[in-house]
């Protein structure tokens, strides 16, 4: 059995989701851990409790099941991130359920 992916700051790596650009090209993902979500984006990583992302916002629905969303988190540090990207449809009723904070609240 492979040894689970560690983050050392918010645990064991539960599951990841990738972040596109451009609609096709994988620029990141984002790795739910036991405590937090790490965003690796653009070579950064970005360590965000799941109270801390303030925004998740779906724009439009994209080309080969995916839909442009924005976010806006913060960090533990109180840096402010602000990214706008594509992620699989799938992923975003998930994401949306495991960020509490984000806005806007889907009905």
């Amino acid at each position: 059995m492979a040894k689970a992916q560690m983050d050392k700051v918010f645990g064991v790596v539960k599951n990841s989701f990738p972040i596109f650009e451009d609609n096709f090209e994988q620029v990141g993902t984002i790795y739910a851990c036991e405590n937090g979500a790490v965003f690796k984006y653009k070579d950064q990583f970005i360590r965000v409790p799941y109270e801390y992302v303030r925004k998740m916002e779906k724009v439009s629905n994209l080309a080969l099941g995916k839909v442009s969303v924005i976010f806006q988190v913060y960090d533990q540090m109180g840096t402010e991130y602000n990214m706008a990207v594509a992620i699989n449809d799938i992923h975003y009723p998930v994401l949306k359920k495991m960020f509490p904070n984000a806005l806007p609240k889907d009905k």
